[in-house]
């Protein structure tokens, strides 16, 4: 899977340390020979499988384990057993957090009807966010006013009906989701006040009138097929671009013990 501008995946070791100004985004399927339940389990303590637990479906409950697990067994390939001391969670707003870990190290996660997405950052600025949208499967124009910008809405409007007008909107649904994830401002920030703009293929640019931050929001968009789109947005502090890398697991050898690294090669 690759998409215009993206580099192919770094071939890390276990304990080869990411690269500074980096992202690596995981592609988690949530079924298929890496799922290990009880392996997966054994990556979390006993608070979060608790907490886990206490949620009220089935699929919530596989999804949280899948995304927490998967996401603490590539902390440990990339940063090595450091990362066994950081904690995993999600703060009120809803978005991942990294406890106890240096600050340069972000992480992001987003559940879909069929697989995870999985982000982790290392000095990539002063935010990360992700989403991944795999239910918007026709186009709906009740939806559009509560997405789109006024001139985004026009756009919208000027596009013949049907896979045109969804795609449009699919793809800033994701953008903006990543976008306020990355920002960590939640619903607060409502997504008709948001505009995304494409810079080239697959890069967009972000504006906002409450934005005015100092930072220059990126989005990165992925589409494998016609029913999913994948945001990544983040805010580069550098003047060379973030190298963004792309994976699935179901396309790399793994070990099933979760007490062995996940190689990477």
């Amino acid at each position: 899977m690759r998409c215009p501008g993206l580099r192919g995946g770094p071939r890390l070791m276990p304990g080869e340390q990411m690269a500074r100004g980096a992202v690596a985004l995981w592609l988690v399927p949530r079924a298929g020979a890496h799922r290990d339940p009880r392996a997966e389990a054994a990556e979390l303590s006993p608070a979060a499988r608790e907490r886990i637990n206490a949620l009220r479906t089935p699929d919530a409950r596989d999804g949280q384990l899948l995304s927490r697990a998967w996401l603490a067994r590539m902390l440990r390939a990339y940063f090595g057993p450091a990362s066994a001391g950081w904690t995993i969670g999600v703060d009120c707003k809803g978005c991942a957090v990294l406890r106890d870990a240096p600050p340069e190290i972000a992480i992001a996660f987003a559940h879909g009807r069929d697989r995870i997405a999985i982000a982790i950052g290392h000095d990539c600025g002063p935010g990360l966010g992700i989403d991944l949208e795999d239910r918007l499967d026709r186009d709906d124009p009740l939806l559009a006013p509560v997405i789109l910008a006024p001139a985004e809405l026009e756009r919208y409007h000027r596009l013949a009906t049907g896979k045109r007008r969804r795609q449009y909107l699919l793809v800033r649904w994701v953008a903006k989701e990543a976008y306020v994830k990355a920002r960590r401002v939640g619903l607060a920030m409502p997504f008709d006040t948001i505009e995304v703009i494409e810079a080239a293929p697959g890069v967009y640019g972000v504006g906002h009138p409450a934005g005015l931050d100092g930072q220059h929001w990126q989005v990165r968009l992925l589409e494998p097929s016609d029913d999913l789109a994948i945001a990544v947005a983040w805010a580069p502090t550098r003047d060379t671009p973030l190298a963004l890398t792309v994976h699935s697991v179901d396309e790399l050898p793994f070990e099933r013990d979760a007490f062995t690294l996940i190689r990477l090669r």
